[in-house]
C-alpha cells in the first residue's frame, strides 16, 4: 500500500469525521449578563495616582489613597465587572470596575475577576489602562459555564466538610463553602473546567459545551473515522487560540476545540479510547492556570496507573505543553472498538469504558493502587471500634456506606465511594480510613 494512499485515506476519513460532527445539534447553554455604567474605584498611592491622571469622559472616578489607610485597615474586593464591593475599614464602595495600582495587587487569585485591572507602578501605562477600561461600559454576556447538582455534591453533610477538590482546584476562586454545598459564582467563573475534571460525583458539569454533547462529539468522530479510514485516530483536545499550531504538528489528527483543555476529565479520556482512539492528547502550549495544571496533572497520573494495571501503555493518555512531549507518549494496541452509547452520568460514562477496556486486555491486575486525591478507593471499618451506629451510612453521599435495614450489618459498594472524607469524620468511634485505589 503506497504513502499516498495512506495520505489520501487519513484526508478523506478525516473530513468524514468533521462533517459527521456538523449534523450534531449541541444543547445551547445559557448567558451571564455584566451591566457596567462605568464607574471606577482606583486604588494606590498618591504619586502612582498622579501618573494615571484623569479618565475619559464616559468613566467616573472613586479614589482610595492607599497612604491614608491605618495599617489596621484591610481592603476586601468581592463581585466582578459591574457589581464590585469594596470594603475598607467600616466604609462599603460600590463599583463597575476596579484599578488597583499598588505594588502588590490586592487581589491574588490567578485568573482575576473581569473588571478588575491589577497593575504594578512599575508597569504603569495610563493610556493603556485608560483604553480597556473605556472598553469595559455596556452590557456584555458570556456562557454558564457550569451546571451544580447538590443533591449528589459530596463537600459536606450534616456540618461535617467533605470533598473540597472544586474549591481547592479554581483559580478564579469562585466556588465557596456553604458547609453543606457549594457556591459558584457566576460572574467570577472564567470556565476554566477544572472543577467539573475534579469532581468525584458529577455534582459540578460543564455546561459549555454539555458532557453528553462533548461525548457525542468524540464518539461520532472516531466510529465516522474508523468507518472510513479503517485505522484508528488521533484525539486532540485543543483551545481556539491553539488550534493552527497544532494542525502543523499533527495533520492528520482529530482536533476537538474546547473552551479550556482542563474541563475534559478521565470519563471522556477512556470513553475515547473504549470507542477506538489511538491516543488522547491535551494540547497546553500556552500554558493553563498552576491550580488547574496540578489537579489535571493528578488525575492524569491517575488514569495511567489505571491504564497500567490493564496493561495498555500510560502514555496513550497525556498532557502536552512542549512539542517535544510528542517523542514521549504512545498510542494504544489495535482493539475492537466499542459501540457503545453515550452515557451522562460521570461515573457510569467512566466504568463503561473501564470496563470495555479491561475486556480488551489479555492481562488484567486485580487492584490499581492510585494517587492520593484520587477520586475512586476503598473505605477500611476497624471492626473492634465501629458501633454499628450507622451514621456513616446515613452521611455518605455515594451511597457506598449502606446500613442492612433490618440486620445489624454495615455494607461497602467501593464502586460508589467518592473518597469525600465525610465518614471518616462522621464516624464518633474514629474507626474508618479511606484509600485511593481502583478494583
Amino acid at each position: 500500500m503506497s504513502d499516498s494512499f495512506l495520505t489520501t485515506n487519513k484526508i478523506n476519513a478525516q473530513k468524514a469525521a468533521y462533517a459527521a460532527v456538523l449534523k450534531l445539534k449541541p444543547e445551547p447553554t445559557s448567558v451571564v449578563d455584566y451591566q457596567s455604567r462605568g464607574h471606577v474605584v482606583i486604588i494606590g498611592e498618591t504619586v502612582t495616582l498622579g501618573r494615571l491622571g484623569d479618565l475619559p469622559e464616559n468613566l467616573s472616578r472613586e479614589v482610595i489613597h492607599y497612604q491614608g489607610l491605618s495599617p489596621n485597615d484591610e481592603i476586601k474586593i468581592e463581585g466582578a465587572l459591574g457589581c464590585f464591593k469594596i470594603q475598607v475599614a467600616s466604609q462599603q464602595i460600590k463599583a463597575d470596575l476596579v484599578v488597583d495600582l499598588l505594588p502588590e495587587s490586592i487581589l491574588t487569585m490567578e485568573l482575576q475577576p473581569p473588571g478588575y485591572l491589577a497593575v504594578t507602578p512599575e508597569d504603569l501605562n495610563a493610556s493603556k489602562i485608560k483604553s480597556e477600561l473605556s472598553h469595559l461600559v455596556g452590557t456584555f454576556e458570556k456562557p454558564r459555564f457550569f451546571n451544580y447538582d447538590e443533591s449528589i455534591c459530596a463537600h459536606g453533610r450534616s456540618g461535617k466538610i467533605g470533598c473540597t477538590r472544586c474549591i481547592d482546584a479554581c483559580p478564579a476562586e469562585a466556588i465557596t463553602s456553604l458547609i453543606n454545598k457549594v457556591k459558584v459564582d457566576p460572574y467570577r467563573c472564567q470556565g476554566g473546567g477544572i472543577c467539573t475534571t475534579v469532581c468525584p460525583s458529577g455534582a459540578i458539569t460543564y455546561a459549555y459545551p454539555k458532557p453528553q454533547d462533548l461525548l457525542n462529539h468524540i464518539r461520532t468522530l472516531i466510529l465516522t473515522y474508523r468507518g472510513v479510514g479503517n485505522e484508528a485516530p488521533e484525539i486532540v483536545f485543543v483551545t481556539e487560540d491553539e488550534e493552527e499550531r497544532v494542525k502543523q504538528l499533527l495533520p492528520s489528527a482529530l482536533l476537538v476545540t474546547v473552551e479550556e483543555i482542563a474541563s475534559v476529565g478521565p470519563e471522556i479520556w477512556l470513553s475515547g479510547l473504549a470507542w477506538g482512539a489511538r491516543n488522547i492528547r491535551l494540547f497546553a502550549l500556552d500554558g493553563i492556570p498552576q491550580k488547574s495544571e496540578n489537579a489535571l496533572d493528578l488525575h492524569i497520573q491517575m488514569i495511567r496507573r489505571v491504564l497500567t494495571a490493564m496493561s495498555f501503555p500510560d502514555t496513550a493518555i497525556c498532557m502536552i505543553t512542549d512539542p517535544n512531549e510528542l517523542i514521549t507518549s504512545s498510542s494504544m494496541p489495535e482493539i475492537m472498538p466499542s459501540t457503545h452509547a453515550v452515557l451522562t452520568q460521570k461515573r457510569q460514562a467512566f466504568f463503561m469504558a473501564l470496563d470495555y477496556l479491561a475486556t480488551q486486555s489479555d492481562k488484567v491486575k486485580p487492584v490499581a493502587l492510585l494517587p492520593v486525591g484520587s477520586i475512586f478507593g476503598e473505605a477500611s471499618v476497624d471492626q473492634t471500634g465501629c458501633t454499628l451506629c450507622m451514621a456513616c451510612a446515613s452521611a455518605c453521599p455515594g451511597n457506598a456506606l449502606q446500613d442492612g435495614n433490618d440486620s445489624p450489618r454495615l455494607s461497602f459498594v467501593e464502586a460508589n465511594c467518592l473518597q469525600c472524607g465525610i465518614c471518616t469524620s462522621t464516624c464518633p468511634e474514629n474507626a474508618i480510613t479511606i484509600s485511593p485505589r481502583l478494583l
